[in-house]
């Protein structure tokens, strides 16, 4: 089987007469082809930053890793569009491996790499010290968030990262990953610090790195959908450079407000 890939739009015939059995939508669709023979077909549903992804493949070449290769080009299609959120809907074991997470409602859902940069773009325009002090995001999964900021904009006069630019890095970088989960789960919602306590152990003269690791259920973000409000405790590492030692340790009680 050699396959070739093309866009179709939704009124071709030979699309048509394959997605016979299945719901056609107004779109273009991505197709695998095997000669003229269609094996299977897949579309990105795009709303602004978010889109829905669908996929059918033929019954005869199920199994064979053919839905996985269309769902992977849609998602680079989504990459390059700057979408930051993608939905899906059916088999759990087929969208888990292509690292889509489940939702309460049963759908699935995976965050694209411009939902973290519109997060640092809205950390700088909101935050104006953040900017200034050059805070990015170097990592970030379902668990893990991390952080950087510009060393030389926060010397104090002890050659050291200040106090004050050890805590604020700490608390956006906890900040950062229930913001990232949040918007995977596909909700809205105010959070704020309720309260915080740091330990500074030794201090930063090079390259400040702030690490934050915590499985935040999506589910658990439903309390927000209900009304109420969602209260969760993070932890938060300061390291300087690629130590694996502390200098500074941040416990933080953060609510989210519907």
């Amino acid at each position: 089987m050699k396959i070739n890939w093309n866009v179709l739009s939704c009124d071709n015939l030979r699309l048509c007469q394959f997605m016979a059995n299945y719901e056609l939508r107004q779109q273009d669709y991505m197709v695998a082809f095997d000669g003229d023979h269609i094996l299977g077909a897949g579309l990105l549903n795009d709303d602004g930053n978010v889109a829905h992804v669908d996929v059918v493949v033929a019954p005869e070449y199920r199994g064979q890793g053919l839905g996985k290769q269309i769902v992977s080009r849609l998602i680079e299609s989504a990459k390059a569009s700057n979408v930051e959120r993608l939905t899906s809907h059916g088999d759990f074991g087929f969208w888990q491996s292509l690292g889509f997470e489940k939702l309460g409602n049963g759908d699935y859902c995976l965050l694209l790499p411009a939902a973290k940069q519109r997060l640092v773009e809205t950390w700088h325009q909101g935050i104006p010290v953040t900017e200034f002090l050059g805070l990015d995001i170097t990592y970030n999964d379902a668990s893990r968030v991390e952080t950087c900021a510009d060393m030389e904009k926060s010397i104090n006069v002890h050659q050291s990262m200040f106090a004050g630019a050890i805590y604020s890095q700490a608390v956006l970088t906890g900040w950062g990953l229930i913001h990232l989960r949040a918007q995977q789960a596909g909700v809205n919602g105010s959070i704020v610090l309720a309260s915080g306590d740091i330990k500074y152990r030794k201090p930063i003269t090079e390259s400040p790195r702030g690490v934050v690791e915590e499985a935040i259920s999506l589910i658990d973000f439903s309390e927000l959908e209900q009304g109420n409000k969602f209260r969760i405790e993070l932890k938060v590492n300061m390291f300087q450079g690629d130590s694996e030692e502390a200098s500074a340790q941040f416990i933080g009680r953060y609510v989210i407000l519907p």
